[in-house]
């Protein structure tokens, strides 16, 4: 199919790893950009990006005009946009001009959409992570479906074995992770902290454990891989799902600690392919297990590198999509 991505695809972002999948599945494919990680996240951008979408309707649709200009010489079969939001009007000319199947998938807690996003009537298929917005906006509309994000095993594999103490925590900034990872530095466990620059009222101690590398693709898998452990934590907004990292982490062969949430037990077996708690007390004591146990933590490691391949891989996930849409 001549599929257009309807997202710009920094080097290991959610739309970079849906097009790798799906040329490497055999499609014709298309996105919005192929910018630099550095380049998409440049600080001018970003405060360009939120001052613009806030100033009127026509400016909060800037990525609809490179989605309209991409598709009058594309024409694609299908438009699949992942965590955007499209105005009416946009979607709309999509349809007079070539009358694509419209496919929004959405990788972000579902409270980070702030229009219309999945009860906008124009797209054809909606493909939520969170189960309970999946039955809320049943309410609305039933052509939605649960599908949560997934990992690239063409760089999200075991890359490297356990190679010193340290807790690796990679993502977002934002204040519980600060305030988690603080606890566990004032507790005397080593961190080391990997992403995005952390904000100008980030904590002290994340600041001083921030390597200042934001870690994509092999990087990520090996970093992964040499931890003692990768503790994975969500935000407030985020309910019950789970984010890429849950399925990366375990790709990568890394030891995964991670917040606790029903939404686990769909995809791992707790215990077994990860370590899940619901503490802070917890959370130390799986600290202190994997220190004393390497032969029993190496099998938790190679468990869950073999269920994200088997089962969660970002073909398994388009497999579904294109299946749907047949």
């Amino acid at each position: 199919m001549r599929i257009l991505v309807a997202g710009h695809a920094p080097e290991d972002s959610f739309a970079d790893n849906v097009y790798h999948t799906l040329v490497e599945m055999g499609h014709d494919v298309r996105v919005l950009s192929h910018l630099t990680q550095a380049h998409y996240d440049a600080g001018w951008r970003v405060y360009g990006r939120a001052i613009m979408e806030r100033a009127s309707r026509r400016a909060f649709d800037l990525d609809g005009y490179r989605l309209i200009r991409i598709a009058k010489r594309f024409r694609p079969e299908m438009v699949l946009a992942l965590t955007r939001e499209f105005s009416h009007e946009t979607l709309d000319q999509l349809d007079q001009l070539c009358k694509p199947i419209k496919i929004l998938w959405w990788g972000d807690p579902p409270a980070n959409a702030r229009r219309y996003a999945f009860v906008e009537p124009l797209w054809d298929l909606i493909f939520i992570k969170d189960a309970v917005a999946v039955q809320k906006t049943r309410l609305v509309r039933g052509d939605v479906s649960l599908l949560h994000e997934a990992m690239n095993p063409l760089w999200h594999r075991p890359l490297s074995e356990q190679q010193h103490g340290r807790i690796v925590v990679a993502g977002n900034w934002y204040g519980f992770r600060q305030a988690l990872v603080t606890r566990l530095l004032k507790d005397q466990i080593e961190v080391d902290c990997y992403g995005g620059r952390p904000p100008a009222w980030a904590l002290p101690g994340i600041v001083a454990r921030h390597t200042g590398r934001y870690i994509v693709r092999e990087e990520k898998s090996r970093i992964f891989g040499a931890g003692l452990a990768c503790l994975n934590s969500f935000q407030y907004a985020e309910g019950d799902s789970l984010n890429c990292r849950a399925f990366e982490i375990a790709g990568a062969g890394g030891l995964e600690l991670v917040e606790y949430r029903p939404a686990i037990e769909s995809c791992f077996e707790v215990g077994k392919e990860v370590l899940a708690f619901r503490s802070y007390e917890e959370l130390l004591d799986l600290v202190q297990k994997a220190r004393r146990d390497e032969s029993a933590m190496r099998k938790v490691r190679e468990e869950g590198a073999r269920r994200a391949l088997a089962e969660h891989t970002y073909r398994h996930r388009l497999e579904k999509i294109l299946e749907t849409v047949k």
